[in-house]
């Protein structure tokens, strides 16, 4: 068995060893390759049908919006594995490890080659909480990746924009944490770069419908465009769920749309905030297409 293959499984197993008492979080280099190994062994498993390490991985308190949309709970999810594989293979790419603490953020395109002989490639967001016996899964999110996006992460260049001149709610945080998620929302409405550039992250990546990813610079590009003005008739967001883990939070919320031409159409998306020196900041966005945009009826 090849040298590089042994310290691989040697990593997994350390990541998913339980032992009688809490370990600290491992240092940061050690935490990478143990997530990287993981996020190895968890794109094979949906190949093999590996019911038994998903199991192990998935946290109590998991959440994935898969790449139609749909919410799943661990259970949900679990039970795709007692079905059988519909692919032949499987590969990824693009992986990025964010490590924040006890939670780290994997970003990562699938690509699945079906045994009907298609191609299918999905960007997803996983988030891992390290549980003091190795790193569970809490969240994932999947969009499909259009054949024309590209792989790689988009950068951009931060457009002028005024300072901010607003004031964060205060108190309870999951109050604060709804607040926050309905001004996002509303600033979107108004195309305001500045409460953005005062809430976004310096490594603040998003991921948008299409699969695309972009910095953070790229992302206030897109947000300095008037899109609701010129082109959306309502936003409004939804069914607003808020998981807290240490010093992140994860909020999973639905916008049912209309556009100023009649049609219709409904994403999901799952924001990840940090708290740092008190203030929450969001570190990354995801956001799936539920219902294709569509004329009513």
């Amino acid at each position: 068995m090849p040298s590089s293959l042994i310290r691989s499984l040697l990593v997994l197993a350390s990541a998913l060893a339980a032992p009688a008492i809490a370990a600290p979080v491992p240092p940061p280099e050690l935490a990478e390759a143990q997530l990287r190994a993981i996020n190895h062994r968890f794109v094979g498993s949906f190949v093999e049908r590996d019911r038994d390490f998903m199991a192990g991985l998935v946290h109590a308190d998991f959440v994935r919006t898969a790449s139609d949309g749909s919410w799943q709970d661990r259970d949900a999810f679990l039970a795709e594995f007692g079905q059988p594989s519909r692919m032949a293979g499987a590969s990824y790419d693009d992986v990025s490890v964010r490590l924040h603490g006890p939670v780290a953020v994997t970003h990562a395109v699938f690509e699945a080659l079906m045994k009907d002989g298609r191609a299918r490639k999905v960007r997803y967001t996983d988030v891992y909480l390290w549980d003091g016996a190795g790193w569970r899964l809490v969240s994932g999110q999947n969009s499909l990746l259009q054949p024309d996006v590209p792989v790689d992460l988009q950068t951009g260049t931060v457009p002028p924009h005024a300072p901010w001149t607003g004031s964060d709610p205060r108190g309870d945080d999951l109050d604060v944490l709804r607040q926050l998620n309905a001004g996002y929302v509303e600033a979107f409405r108004n195309a305001d770069v500045a409460w953005y550039a005062e809430h976004l992250a310096p490594d603040y990546v998003v991921v948008s419908s299409n699969g695309s990813i972009k910095d953070r610079a790229a992302a206030l590009e897109d947000f300095a465009n008037p899109v609701y003005a010129e082109h959306i008739k309502s936003f409004p967001v939804d069914k607003v769920r808020i998981r807290r883990f240490d010093d992140i939070a994860l909020i999973h919320a639905e916008n049912d749309f209309v556009m100023k031409d009649g049609r219709v159409g409904v994403n999901r998306y799952t924001d990840i905030w940090r708290k740092r020196e008190g203030k929450w900041q969001c570190i990354a966005a995801h956001i799936t297409v539920h219902k294709p945009l569509a004329l009513p009826g």
